[in-house]
């Protein structure tokens, strides 16, 4: 079996010693399963990022990193499962890939995107040469079209999870935790910190909503950055265990 890691956005496969999906390649060799990790832009819109993804896996393909002969199961955090959705619904989609499983990804746009999508942000992403479809890809307006305009690979079976905090007095990590009050403020809606449960729906849900923030769910306790052994509460490698097993017998 393959599996396909694929990041969010900013972020990177691997940097400084630190894995975005922080020793979850490791933990699922162990199945055994081949496992690829894609390294795309660090911010990018969904269309550019998910033509990198499709490179990327087929180069992996063709290469060896991944076995051309098994079946291909992505599994896609925040942006990257927009990325990969992208990649699953246009032409020359690499071969074998029978399900998407996204985290956390904000299928119907997030409230945050929202917030930070006005004129002054974006005339300083202007002036520091980043591409502002980055942020506006994921405001709900945008996330309309995109749903409206590429429908779901009828080849492919989607999966998703979905954060909604750590619960208790403290529902994320410090960073993280006026963005949650400021999501819940709007609708009361249970969400990551970045993310409502509701948006992350797409497809077949793959468990209950994991008790996990934005970053728990890849394994990274924000209240405790400059502790490289720091791991979240939740026990995220179980979840990603259970979702290869999930998919694993599609």
């Amino acid at each position: 079996m393959n599996i396909v890691l694929v990041h969010g956005m900013p972020g990177f496969a691997a940097k400084f010693g630190i894995e975005y999906f922080n020793g979850v390649k490791h933990q699922l060799e162990k199945f055994p399963a081949n496992v690829f990790v894609a390294n795309l832009s660090f911010i990018g819109s969904i269309a550019d990022r998910g033509e990198e993804l499709r490179t990327q896996v087929s180069t992996a393909l063709s290469s060896g990193a991944l076995n051309p002969d098994e079946k291909t199961h992505i599994i896609a955090h925040s942006q990257g499962g927009l990325d990969a959705r992208y990649m699953l619904s246009t032409p020359n989609v690499p071969p074998k890939i029978v399900s998407l499983t996204t985290i956390a990804t904000p299928h119907q746009g997030s409230p945050i995107a929202e917030l930070l999508d006005g004129p002054i942000l974006l005339s300083a992403l202007d002036v520091l040469g980043i591409d502002r479809a980055a942020l506006e890809d994921l405001t709900g307006r945008q996330m309309k079209k995109f749903n409206d305009t590429y429908a779901d690979n009828p080849k492919v079976d989607y999966f998703f999870a979905a954060g909604k905090g750590r619960g208790g007095q403290f529902a994320t990590s410090f960073p993280l935790l006026p963005l949650h009050r400021y999501i819940e403020s709007l609708n009361g809606e249970a969400n990551d910190g970045l993310v409502t449960v509701s948006s992350a729906r797409h497809g077949k849900a793959i468990s209950d909503p994991w008790l996990a923030d934005h970053a728990d769910e890849i394994g990274h306790d924000l209240d405790k950055p400059f502790d490289p052994k720091a791991v979240p509460p939740f026990d995220y490698l179980r979840a990603y265990e259970d979702i290869v097993k999930r998919v694993s017998s599609l």
